[in-house]
């Protein structure tokens, strides 16, 4: 298929990006909510223990809170695009039992009743919350109501091999705690709920390529105690690409260019880079990093580590890429033949399914670099092995 195909298949794309921005917002709002509602904010960071803790079905009402966004987001898209519906991949499994060994699916009901029914089971009678919840699980968005670019661009996705991943509310310990703290370089907050991404990835299930993501900050703006969201998009597929108007299109690199990294990061790796003449920042959560890559607030993103998922990169890897970067293989990249475009990642099943292990099932084993300029990657690359030969 061409870049730029038929009309009706034209349409059909450009209503699934409006509703993919829709439901991305409709996962902003719960996400809102559950911190503004004094009642759902108790449950949030309340702790269960001994007694109280069973035999109820949710231990961590963290844990609803995503499975419920990532459910929604399922709902929502297989009403409209049913054939995408069964390669809707996320973090969280949506059944939760008990200690009497008891079952229960959370799945988004035909109506808000039936929802705020089930919901309630689950959160053992509570009503207030169950309904609080449905009622924003069944609420109608507009793309008007979407901080983002309301004139939308006719695009031409494979829609009949799409499949897409999910990070309901990526950066846990800053939605719970949401202290923020802006660092001194840059646009950019070390920590708090600025860092909270809410990440939605469409990949070519032939290819394994991304090629549509959106990146929705539930708590971009503060006024007063309400948060407004954020919301960024990109989309590349061919040779054709388009993104939110609000991303610059060009990044003219300071005199000290800004990496942005985990505070788990080594010491030594943190050193070298400073060394090497790159601000180094440390920043909370992959999908906010990415972000900043993004909107040009940093120019690279390192993780060194096998930190990050498929839900947590597909998103912001199509936005980078419609900028012309893109997000590579930490590991890779570092040997000596490393091929750029063969280091890129991959979202294919033959490459979901690396491991074994439960637990790392999904996982970017070999750490990542996002980018959106080639010669500074390049350039960082040399840096990278340079130290690795040292260490040798």
């Amino acid at each position: 298929m061409s870049a730029l195909g038929s009309s009706q298949n034209q349409g059909m794309s450009t209503r699934f990006l409006e509703l993919l921005l829709k439901t991305s917002e409709k996962a902003a709002n719960i996400a809102r909510v559950i911190r503004q509602d004094e009642h759902l904010f108790r449950l949030l960071v309340q702790e269960k223990k001994g007694p109280e803790k069973n035999p109820r079905f949710v231990q961590d009402f963290k844990t609803l809170a995503d499975v419920l966004i990532q459910e929604t987001v399922k709902h929502d898209v297989g009403l409209q695009f049913p054939a995408i519906a069964d390669h809707i991949f996320g973090e969280e499994s949506n059944t939760f039992s008990n200690t009497l060994g008891d079952t229960i699916t959370v799945e988004v009901q035909a109506d808000q009743t039936a929802t705020a029914t089930l919901l309630s089971t689950v959160l053992s009678g509570d009503t207030q919350a169950s309904e609080m919840l449905a009622a924003e699980v069944h609420r109608d968005i507009g793309v008007d109501e979407v901080n983002t670019d309301t004139n939308l661009p006719l695009l031409d996705l494979p829609l009949e091999q799409c499949g897409m991943w999910i990070d309901p509310i990526d950066s846990t310990s800053e939605y719970i705690s949401g202290e923020d703290l802006k660092l001194s370089v840059g646009d950019m907050y070390q920590s708090g709920l600025r860092c909270v991404t809410v990440l939605i990835g469409v990949f070519d299930r032939v290819t394994g390529q991304p090629i549509l993501g959106i990146v929705n900050q539930p708590f971009h703006a503060q006024y007063g105690s309400r948060w407004q969201g954020k919301c960024q998009w990109g989309f590349k597929f061919g040779d054709y690409s388009k993104y939110s108007a609000s991303l610059p299109s060009d990044i003219k690199p300071g005199k000290s260019k800004i990496v942005v990294l985990s505070g788990s990061e080594s010491s030594n790796l943190k050193s070298r880079l400073h060394s090497a003449g790159y601000t180094v920042s440390e920043v909370t959560g992959a999908g906010y990093k990415q972000l900043c890559v993004a909107r040009g607030d940093a120019d690279i993103y390192v993780l060194s580590k096998g930190s990050t998922f498929r839900w947590d990169t597909c998103g912001p890897h199509a936005i980078l890429q419609a900028l012309g970067g893109g997000i590579v293989s930490y590991k890779k990249v570092l040997e000596v033949d490393g091929n750029l475009e063969e280091s890129e990642l991959n979202y294919s099943e033959n490459h979901t399914a690396e491991s074994l292990s439960p637990g790392s099932l999904h996982c970017n084993h070999d750490g990542l670099i996002a980018f959106r300029d080639g010669s500074l990657l390049c350039e960082l690359i040399q840096v990278l092995r340079q130290m690795q030969a040292r260490k040798n």
